[in-house]
């Protein structure tokens, strides 16, 4: 699972609330939480800020975890 997957679940937001929250359709945002798509880098941004992440650490909410991470 990608770490902004694991990220939202653990913050209990749904992804119809961090579609709202960052203003990315929910349709690519399953699309970018299921790999099929990489968000370019405003997205990256804004879901990194909506899930409290740092910014500059934003690359990291697109790699591989495992769930008890």
């Amino acid at each position: 699972m990608l770490r902004l997957k694991y990220e939202r679940l653990k913050r209990g937001i749904s992804q119809t609330k961090l579609a709202a929250i960052t203003g990315i359709h929910p349709a690519t945002l399953s699309k970018i939480e299921n790999g099929r798509i990489y968000p370019y880098g405003g997205w990256r941004m804004k879901l990194a800020a909506a899930l409290g992440w740092p910014i500059e650490k934003a690359e990291e909410l697109f790699e591989e975890v495992e769930r008890d991470e």
